[in-house]
């Protein structure tokens, strides 16, 4: 195992795009933030559900 890549994103949605440009089928996407969400969500649980809601989009 072991990391492959590391990617830094200065955005929610960068990461996300990220991912999606780089995931392949069959592929996990792990969200595992290293910061709280101060300053861009009300809390982790609407971070959370944004990232679902993006999952469920695709």
């Amino acid at each position: 195992y072991g990391i492959k890549s590391l990617y830094f994103a200065e955005t929610f949605d960068e990461a996300l795009k990220h991912c999606t440009e780089i995931a392949k089928e069959g592929d996990a996407v792990l969200l595992s933030p290293a910061c709280a969400s101060w300053g861009m969500f009300e809390n982790y649980e609407q971070r959370g559900d944004l990232f679902k809601e993006y999952v469920n989009q695709l």
